[in-house]
């Protein structure tokens, strides 16, 4: 396994903190979504934004572990920061951050482009679904949490992809 320097470890301090602090104003854009058109819309607007500190870190730091650590220590700021999930927020980072890892782990660490920043943003939407029927008691009919999935699966691909750019330009170009 890659040995993180300390590069990498001021690079994911530094995605801790801007993620947690977008995770944190995420919560205004899905309140609006939700009160613009619904859950659907609100996932669909939002969720994404939860799933950035994944392929944001893994992007720029290019390792395995680099997604986990970059969705959970994002969410760990934003557990510190006022906001409606509180301590959930942990457990979500957590297990989003697993989920978005195994986007770099199926192409075994060698592939940190758009499309695996794509993908980690996409494995992060069953799990928020999933995490809002345990935790929060967030549950429908099966074609509403299809909808919920399906909004927070596209959600997560577009916002992942775009972290993934972001990360790729500030690291200066080059696919990996």
């Amino acid at each position: 396994m890659k040995r993180y320097t300390v590069v990498d470890w001021a690079t994911l301090g530094l995605v801790a903190v801007v993620t947690g602090v977008v995770f944190t104003l995420t919560w205004n854009v899905y309140y609006v979504g939700k009160a613009i058109g619904g859950p659907v819309v609100a996932r669909a607007l939002s969720y994404g934004l939860w799933f950035i500190g994944a392929p944001l870190a893994a992007s720029l730091i290019r390792k395995p572990a680099s997604a986990f650590l970059g969705e959970t220590l994002g969410a760990l700021v934003e557990t510190f920061l006022p906001n409606a999930g509180g301590f959930t927020n942990l457990i979500y980072g957590i297990c989003q951050g697993i989920a978005s890892e195994a986007a770099y782990a199926i192409f075994r660490y060698r592939r940190w482009g758009v499309l695996q920043g794509l993908l980690a943003g996409a494995f992060a939407g069953p799990v928020a679904v999933a995490l809002d029927a345990i935790l929060f008691q967030s549950l429908a009919t099966p074609p509403v949490m299809l909808a919920w999935t399906v909004a927070s699966i596209t959600s997560g691909a577009v916002y992942g992809a775009i972290a993934s750019a972001v990360g790729k330009a500030v690291r200066g170009g080059g696919e990996g």
